[in-house]
């Protein structure tokens, strides 16, 4: 075996190792812990008493947008168990999709990185989606300004590289959204708003994290890491920025980086070569039977 086959079977063995581990203490974590769909929870307990009474860190604390609220009304009228397993199986789907971009080789470790993503049941797998497709559908972003907020970088992303239309399409799709959510709940909207006012910061018990450094540090790093990579045509920055800006920063925003493989994967695509056409191979007339004359 060559030195580079050594070390790459090495590199496969840490990482499988070590996606192993991870799963096993996630699930460790929840069930000593957590409890099964402790975020999720918060999903559908949202309409079952004060929106915005809770504070971050604490049990059921709605954090999200009365539109993002709104938007699974319908899924949230179900009975708990019925809501937090539907919610575990779109996440898994989700992750296997986007673990299945990086080769079949990879797809197991990769895919053991969303255990605690599954089992905690956040919002993590969804924003993964909007990284993906949000490049080239911008509305998509509305979702991730209206649920964590801050990792919404697409419009940024769309500046740096005076995309005009699709920095446009973003601002109307926000713009649209918003106002048809305030029209419906307006003191919704005001108990949000209200709410971020009164938590926003980097300290516990509000929206913030010890895990990394404040937001006030993290945002402009971000911010120029994504004008970089807009301006180098770099897509796995936006995954990265969005994981790395998420006010509420923990080892659950790996899952919102499992989105490079499946990015870089459609960026391939896009840039490949069209495929050479064929030459045609003449096609040879059969001469017919030869005759004893023609012999």
């Amino acid at each position: 075996m060559t030195q580079i086959g050594a070390r790459q079977l090495a590199f496969r063995v840490a990482a499988w190792s070590g996606s192993v581990i991870f799963a096993w203490l996630s699930a460790t974590l929840v069930a000593s812990e957590l409890g099964f769909g402790v975020d999720s929870h918060a999903y559908w307990a949202a309409w079952r008493g004060e929106m915005y009474d809770g504070a971050p860190a604490t049990r059921d604390a709605f954090l999200y947008s009365p539109a993002f609220a709104q938007a699974i009304w319908p899924l949230a009228q179900l009975p708990w168990p019925a809501f937090a397993v539907l919610w575990g199986l779109a996440a898994s789907a989700t992750i296997a999709w986007l673990a299945s971009g990086a080769g079949w080789a990879w797809f197991v470790p990769i895919s053991l990185l969303g255990t605690l993503e599954v089992l905690t049941g956040n919002v993590n797998w969804v924003l993964a989606l909007v990284a993906v497709f949000g490049l080239r559908h911008p509305g998509l972003w509305t979702i991730a300004l209206l649920t964590k907020v801050t990792p919404a970088l697409g419009p940024l992303w769309f500046l740096a590289r005076g995309e005009w239309r699709k920095l446009a399409h973003a601002a109307g799709w926000a713009v649209a959204v918003t106002l048809v959510s305030f029209a419906v709940s307006p003191d919704l909207w005001r108990g949000w708003l209200e709410f971020l006012s009164v938590h926003a910061g980097s300290s516990s018990g509000k929206v913030g994290s010890a895990f990394l450094p404040p937001l006030t540090i993290r945002l402009p790093l971000v911010a120029a890491l994504i004008i970089w990579g807009a301006r180098t045509d770099r897509v796995w920055t936006v995954p990265v920025g969005m994981a790395l800006v998420s006010p509420v920063s923990g080892i659950g925003q790996l899952v919102v980086v499992l989105a490079v493989p499946q990015l870089l994967r459609r960026k391939g695509a896009e840039t490949a070569p069209p495929p050479r056409p064929r030459r045609a191979t003449p096609i040879r007339r059969w001469p017919g039977p030869r005759t004893a004359a023609g012999r």
